[in-house]
């Protein structure tokens, strides 16, 4: 996937869940962040990070990338389910996609894709990485919960799975991470238990490029009480 021009910048502090104060050209510009989770290890001020500049709205670019010791880092959670679609056209891997119908309702919640009419599948980006490993997620989710529990509870004509894309290089394998949500964890490990599949995919991440590159393993660990 391409992500069009791209223009470097500093890193100053985030005002809010959606938005961050950036300097770009010697000039502090607000820039909106589509993540909501707390990002916290990636957020440092005087980080350098890469904006897209934006066509309508009401701040003038999107902080897009982050740059890390050991990997540039998409901070767009909005891209995955895009990104596992080219992927699937590309590799025909995990599923060999005949069509794919976008932000189906199931119960309360919107899952992302529907794969041939028959495998629904909700996908999850991934930004934490500690010690080679991939974790989701970085604060408690309550939308997460909901949406395996109701990918749990599907009627059998249709095929659940869960699908965490990994936006960044330097992940080895992916867990659920317990320590941050234990009942998610939990809850995606009794989804695995159940025989529903649940794949983890790292990207490859370049300043103007993003892509599925791989799949890494899924290692469940123990969930302190």
């Amino acid at each position: 996937m391409h992500l069009g021009r791209l223009l470097p910048a500093r890193f100053i502090q985030r005002d809010n869940r959606f938005v961050c104060t950036v300097e770009i050209d010697g000039k502090k510009e607000k820039a909106l962040l589509r993540n909501t989770g707390r990002l916290t290890e990636l957020l440092v001020p005087e980080r350098r990070v890469y904006l897209r500049e934006k066509n309508s709205g009401k701040y003038r670019f999107e902080l897009l990338l982050v740059e890390t010791e050991n990997s540039l880092v998409c901070v767009n959670s909005h891209l995955p389910p895009l990104l596992l679609e080219e992927f699937l056209k590309r590799e025909g891997y995990p599923w060999k996609a005949e069509s794919i119908k976008k932000e189906v309702k199931v119960g309360s919640s919107r899952i992302d894709l529907l794969i041939n009419g028959s495998v629904l599948v909700e996908t999850k980006s991934v930004n934490l990485v500690k010690d080679y490993t991939a974790l989701f997620p970085d604060a408690p989710t309550s939308r997460g919960r909901k949406h395996v529990r109701e990918l749990m509870n599907l009627n059998h004509s249709l095929k659940p799975a869960l699908v965490f894309v990994i936006q960044r290089e330097d992940a080895a394998h992916f867990s659920p991470n317990c320590d941050t949500d234990p009942e998610f964890s939990l809850l995606v490990e009794e989804f695995a238990k159940r025989g529903f599949p649940v794949y983890a995919f790292r990207c490859r991440v370049e300043p103007e490029r993003i892509y599925i590159e791989e799949e890494v393993p899924v290692k469940f660990r123990e969930v302190k009480p």
